[in-house]
């Protein structure tokens, strides 16, 4: 008799109007989406629009390039933009984006320590074993 175990998919789907993205969810991605979507959120509130509004939407779009880049992969804020030809409304997908993601990787439990997770999943497996003991047929 075989163990089989349904692995999981490690990514959370997202969609942008008819755009279909994933935002992969391996420890070295989620660990690079906290590290950078604050700092380019901050860049992006450090933008002002001064006498050269050319020169900051320039801007806007290279941090945001980044950012989307960093969630959803190489690419993708050329397929957003090109929906959404405007860097406002590019902003507030960003932010949308940043904290849907956020709130999906502590539904998942990522806002604890693996390690942390594991002790409790332990805890509260070895507490039900010693609650309902497991009935084993005599032969």
């Amino acid at each position: 008799m075989a163990i089989k175990i349904q692995t999981q998919k490690p990514e959370i789907p997202v969609e942008i109007g008819d755009l279909t993205f994933a935002f992969n969810v391996s420890d070295e991605s989620v660990k690079k989406f906290r590290d950078e979507a604050v700092k380019v959120q901050k860049e992006l509130e450090n933008i002002a629009i001064s006498d050269d509004e050319d020169k900051a939407i320039e801007q806007s779009k290279e941090v945001l390039k980044r950012g989307f880049n960093i969630m959803l992969g190489d690419g993708a804020f050329e397929k957003v933009y090109d929906i959404s030809p405007s860097v406002m409304i590019c902003m507030q997908y960003f932010v949308q984006l940043a904290e849907g993601i956020e709130q999906e990787l502590r539904n998942m439990g990522f806002n604890e320590s693996q390690q942390e997770k594991a002790k409790k999943y332990l805890m509260k497996n070895s507490q039900s074993a010693i609650a309902s003991p497991v009935a084993f047929p005599l032969a």
